[in-house]
């Protein structure tokens, strides 16, 4: 009896670790509400923006900056004026208050992960957010668990020392 309570704890103790180390894979993407429904295919796809340009501090921050209202008004002061999602733009942008926009991919506290690396390194923007030049409001659609990372260091050869990563 103790024998299989001891390898039925053991299993579920282990179970969330293997998930952890798990290459990366697809869940069910959540769409988190957003106070602006932006789309990244308009803009990404049949505009040909590149990312880039509305997160510019990619390949020089820890973090891809989400785009200010002076960003979006800088094409829509005239671009596309009376849809309805570019009036509240300019609604912010007459109130001089930022888009509150809510946070979509959040990793742990304990990870680093600079975006500036991986941009610097070429690494394309949808290596990680597969399909988000095809949607509309942002999801995520990858679980980014420590498998996903290290699938891809061992295939690009790069460290895959903790502290690379973690704090």
């Amino acid at each position: 009896m103790t024998r299989k309570r001891t390898l039925a704890t053991l299993a579920i103790t282990l179970l969330p670790l293997g998930l952890l180390l798990a290459p990366g894979y697809a869940f069910a993407a959540e769409t988190i509400p957003q106070p602006i429904q932006f789309s990244h295919k308009i803009h990404a796809t049949d505009y040909k923006m590149s990312c880039r340009f509305c997160h510019s501090s990619t390949n020089k921050s820890q973090f891809a900056n989400l785009p200010s209202v002076e960003k979006c008004m800088m094409c829509h002061r005239s671009i596309a004026t009376d849809k309805p999602e570019v009036i509240k733009v300019a609604q912010y942008w007459t109130g001089k208050k930022p888009i509150p926009w809510n946070k979509v991919i959040d990793l742990p506290n304990h990870v680093y992960f600079p975006h500036k690396k991986m941009v610097n390194a070429g690494i394309a923007c949808l290596t990680c957010h597969p399909g988000m030049d095809q949607a509309g409001t942002a999801v995520q659609k990858l679980e980014f668990g420590m498998g996903f990372c290290m699938d891809c260091h061992r295939k690009k050869k790069v460290s895959i020392d903790c502290w690379t990563c973690h704090y």
